[in-house]
């Protein structure tokens, strides 16, 4: 009798073991098993350690249809070591449950970037942000003209669109810190504030020559000469955005504490954000005679000494042009 019970208990356990061997095997078969080899897509993994959230985008992504092996299988590889790390991930074709949950386990997620160009000012950067659909949340606080350094930003989920403005601010703090005490003599300025200031006229007024243009501006402030600055009278009239036509004479006419044709020395607050290489050019001008430039047609800039010359030379250049 006792050794018919050790055969039944042998047989059992031996028949529990086969059971859970072919159990084990058609759950790898099923966990390798490749989904339909639908596109690829960028899945989100928003809870790190939720198994049922795990399994619903796995479901949600054609990667498996039934939601109870998902859970098995995700639950298992969990407690293997294999737990889904936040973050957006790039979803190879054809993956199976393992592939899916191998990538979410190994935190390689996708790095977006945006750019904030030179020159753009902050109601364009507010647009820019909000337009990209793989920031997050409202912007909370808008930005000070100025405050923001224009860059490439690289970033992952979930970063807030806010997060991207504050690391534009710090870097321009940080920026104007630095190089605030290396200015040149030449740069006849109080404060660093006064620096973005004349740099986001620089940088609106030319894409090169930013140094000698720089150097014009110093020039005339020094004999309490009026700017002129057309890019301050578009900022008046437009706060931002681009005008889209010439400027009129009409237009120099406007009432506004940023137009400089109507009012001495800097504006009260910067136009744009400029870039570092106007900030830079704000604090190390070159120093000359030139009070007046103007536009030529290669791009370039034409200076003078005197308000005769440069009513010549902006004469010549109009006559080229027609």
């Amino acid at each position: 009798m006792e050794n018919n019970n050790k055969k039944r208990l042998f047989f059992f356990l031996f028949g529990l073991v086969l059971a859970g061997l072919f159990f084990a095997g058609f759950l790898g078969y099923l966990a390798h098993k490749k989904s339909p080899c639908v596109p690829a897509e960028n899945i989100i993994v928003e809870h790190s350690g939720d198994d049922n959230h795990i399994a619903e985008l796995l479901v949600k992504n054609n990667i498996s249809a039934s939601p109870l092996l998902c859970k098995i299988v995700v639950r298992f590889l969990k407690y293997c070591g294999l737990e889904a790390k936040i973050g957006e991930y790039q979803l190879p074709h054809c993956a199976s449950i393992m592939d899916a949950i191998r990538l979410f386990a190994s935190g390689n997620v996708i790095t977006h970037k945006i750019t904030i160009p030179e020159g753009l000012a902050v109601v364009r950067v507010i647009k820019l942000l909000n337009d990209n659909k793989f920031l997050l949340g409202e912007i909370e606080n808008i930005p000070e003209e100025g405050s923001l350094m224009p860059a490439t930003y690289f970033f992952q989920y979930p970063t807030t669109r806010q997060q991207i403005i504050l690391l534009a601010q710090k870097y321009m703090m940080q920026f104007i810190e630095r190089e605030w005490p290396r200015k040149s003599s030449a740069c006849l300025l109080n404060t660093p504030r006064e620096a973005i200031i004349l740099a986001s006229i620089v940088e609106k007024e030319t894409f090169c020559e930013r140094e000698k243009i720089a150097g014009v501006f110093f020039n005339r402030l020094e004999k309490k000469m009026r700017l002129q600055s057309c890019p301050t009278v578009i900022y008046s009239l437009m706060h931002g955005e681009p005008l889209g036509r010439k400027l009129t004479f009409d237009d120099l006419k406007i009432e506004s504490p940023y137009n400089t044709y109507r009012n001495d020395g800097l504006p009260p607050a910067p136009i744009t954000n400029p870039g570092r290489e106007s900030i830079i050019a704000v604090l190390h001008p070159e120093t000359h005679d030139a009070l007046f430039f103007v536009l030529q047609n290669n791009k370039k800039h034409a200076f003078s000494k005197t308000f005769e010359e440069h009513r010549r030379k902006k004469n010549e250049i109009q006559r080229q042009s027609r």
